[in-house]
């Protein structure tokens, strides 16, 4: 499965819980409850945790979403609780050497830390490759942001320190990355975790080939720490991933193959062709209004191509009213889901025409323009 899928399946489930929920603001908490069993600390179960943070959702039922000071989300359901405190204390996320020597705690020893102008790395790794690793994240966050800059839209810069991981084998990234993402981590090199806010990833024999996948994921751990997405907010799945689709496309005409944000990323323009011929009338409907499409590993290829193509399409042809759209998405609250109309409705609302007519401009233009 997919990580994205997952972590789809996993925020409707965590929706059912919190149906009913209120924002919270108030004093930082301190809450000791107990913990799942895949939350590990130097590859042993903690059984018991204490999190001190700010709450940001709180059920009717006593169920917590809790942010700590590294910018993690925990779910606390109220039979997990032990004991609950509060004080008047400001919040404040950790600087990067705080998280920097907290990460440190909870890896296993011979984990190293590299730091760059946004990113701070805990890797066991070759040095050499963390550094051509680091280099790609500065080089996404620096293009992320002049591009948004350049639509009018001013990102604020992350809250909390950006952290990646990156381990030295295959084996070593499975055996941190099953207890997060599962049986996916069979088939992926890496992942962007979205309540652990980190970007795990392995030492790739060879990165040239993986460098779309890299940045992917680090696309999204940008995208959820700029404000541009809120996590756990309903995020339609065809625009987290076909943002990081078109952020991905691979240039492999620069020396670090990756450069041109928004050129035509080739892989997804053959599945969008392939898919082209079997695609139904209510296909566009069906990925906007809800995200089925993406946990199915039997249409999950096709929704993929057709995020990306539809992501094109709009920024390349309304890009106004596409900034409109993330703006407005970006409002939502964790754990406010809309309904199938909503989706559409909001969708019609803010591009001004019947899903129809923007169904038939979009096949036009691919057809004519990028050969889909």
């Amino acid at each position: 499965m997919n990580p994205s899928i997952r972590r789809s399946l996993l925020m409707f489930v965590i929706a059912i819980a919190f149906a009913g929920q209120s924002p919270v603001v108030s004093a930082v908490e301190t809450i000791t409850f107990n913990s799942k069993d895949d939350d590990l600390v130097n590859g042993v179960p903690k059984p018991v945790r204490t999190v001190k943070g700010r709450i940001l959702v709180e059920a009717q039922d006593g169920g917590l979403m809790l942010q700590s000071d590294d910018g993690r989300i925990w779910t606390v359901q109220p039979e997990q609780i032990i004991e609950r405190s509060s004080d008047d204390q400001a919040f404040t996320p950790l600087t990067d050497n705080e998280i920097a020597d907290r990460i440190r705690k909870e890896l296993p020893p011979g984990f190293e830390i590299y730091q760059t102008a946004h990113y701070v790395i805990a890797y066991d790794a070759n040095e050499a490759y963390v550094k051509q690793v680091g280099l790609l994240f500065e080089q996404l966050y620096k293009g992320f942001y002049a591009y948004w800059r350049n639509q009018r839209w001013r990102l604020p810069e992350p809250e909390f320190p950006l952290v990646a991981i990156v381990f030295d084998s295959k084996n070593d990234f499975l055996k941190y990355a099953s207890a997060e993402v599962g049986d996916t981590a069979n088939a992926v090199i890496g992942y962007y975790h979205i309540a652990g806010n980190r970007m795990v990833t392995y030492n790739v024999p060879n990165l040239n080939r993986n460098v779309s996948t890299i940045i992917h994921e680090a696309t999204h751990q940008l995208a959820y720490n700029c404000g541009l997405q809120t996590r756990f907010a309903d995020n339609p799945m065809w625009v987290s991933e076909g943002l990081a689709l078109f952020f991905e496309a691979p240039d492999f005409k620069s020396a670090s193959r990756w450069r041109g944000i928004g050129n035509v990323n080739e892989f997804n323009l053959q599945r969008w062709k392939a898919y082209v011929p079997l695609r139904g009338r209510d296909s566009l409907v069906t990925l906007i209004s809800d995200d089925k499409r993406f946990r199915s590993p039997e249409t999950a290829s096709d929704a993929y191509g057709e995020s990306w193509a539809l992501t094109y399409y709009l920024l390349k042809t309304h890009r106004k009213e596409y900034v409109d759209y993330l703006k407005r998405l970006s409002e939502g609250k964790p754990m406010r889901k809309m309904t199938a109309r909503e989706r559409i409705e909001l969708f019609e609302e803010v591009f001004g025409d019947p899903i129809a007519k923007i169904d038939q401009g979009f096949l036009t233009y691919m057809r004519r323009y990028v050969g889909g």
